[in-house]
C-alpha cells in the first residue's frame, strides 16, 4: 500500500511524515493541486493506493478577503483531485475541519448536519460534500494547534476537542490507514482554548472571542465520535 499526502509542507503534513516517513510526499513543485496536467503526470508515474489531501488554504482571515484564491485551492484544488480519483482509483483521505459546524452547541456527532459560516469553514465543507459523494472515500474533521503557538494570548470562552498538531497527528494517521469509510471525527478532550494552550504555554494571556471582529469565531467546535 503506498500512501501519499498532499500539502507535506504544512503543519500536519509534517507530523505525518515524522510518524511515517516512508509517505510519498511531493512538493508543491511536483504536485501542485491546481495544475491538472501536474497532477496527471505525477500519478503516472506513481502507484498510489490511498492519498491523504492535507492541502488547503487555512488561513481564515485572508479567506475573508482573497474568495477565489480560498475557492481554487480548497474547492476546486480538491475537484481536481476527485478527477484524478477516478481515473487511478485511489482512495481519498480528505482532512476536514471542525469549523464546518456553526460551534453553537458543541459536542458534534459525524451525522449532524454542517452549518459552515466563514468563507475558510464553507469552502471546506463544499470539498468535504463533494469528496463524500464517492462512498469508498473517507472525511477526517478535525482541527489542532501548531506546535508553535504564536500568539499572546488564548480564549476563554472558546471551546474545542483540538489539542496540538503532534498529539493530533497519530490519530490522523491511525484513522487514514484504516479500512474506514464515510466520516470520522478526530479529537481530544473538551476544553477552552485557553485551558488547553496553557498546558504548554504556561504565560499564555486570556482573551475572550468579543475581542475578535474581523472573523466569526465560533463558540464550542468540540466533536464527538
Amino acid at each position: 500500500m503506498k500512501i501519499m499526502i498532499t500539502g507535506s509542507s504544512g503543519n500536519l503534513g509534517v507530523e505525518l511524515l515524522k510518524i511515517d516517513n516512508k509517505i510519498i510526499s511531493p512538493k508543491r513543485y511536483e504536485f501542485d493541486i491546481t495544475n491538472e496536467d501536474q497532477m496527471m503526470r505525477f500519478f503516472k508515474n506513481n502507484n498510489v493506493s490511498k492519498v491523504i489531501h492535507c492541502a488547503a488554504m487555512t488561513n481564515t482571515s485572508k479567506c475573508e478577503i482573497d474568495i477565489m484564491e480560498c475557492i481554487e485551492t480548497n474547492i476546486l484544488g480538491t475537484i481536481s483531485l476527485l478527477k484524478m480519483q477516478n481515473i487511478f482509483k485511489f482512495k481519498l483521505i480528505y482532512i476536514s475541519t471542525d469549523y464546518v459546524f456553526d460551534g453553537e452547541c458543541g459536542n458534534y456527532k459525524p451525522e449532524d448536519p454542517i452549518n459552515p459560516i466563514s468563507n475558510y469553514s464553507k469552502s471546506k465543507a463544499a470539498a468535504e460534500l463533494a469528496v463524500r459523494m464517492n462512498s469508498d472515500n473517507l472525511v477526517i474533521r478535525t482541527s489542532f494547534f501548531p506546535l508553535e503557538f504564536k500568539h499572546s494570548a488564548a480564549f476563554v470562552n472558546q471551546y474545542t476537542t483540538k489539542d496540538f498538531v503532534d498529539i493530533i497527528a497519530p490519530i490522523v494517521l491511525e484513522e487514514a490507514v484504516s479500512e474506514k469509510t464515510g466520516i470520522v471525527h478526530v479529537g481530544v478532550e473538551k476544553d477552552s482554548v485557553y485551558n488547553k494552550v496553557k498546558k504548554r504555554y504556561p504565560n499564555i494571556k486570556k482573551m475572550s472571542r468579543k475581542d475578535i471582529t474581523s472573523v466569526y469565531i465560533p463558540k464550542d467546535t468540540s466533536l464527538a465520535k
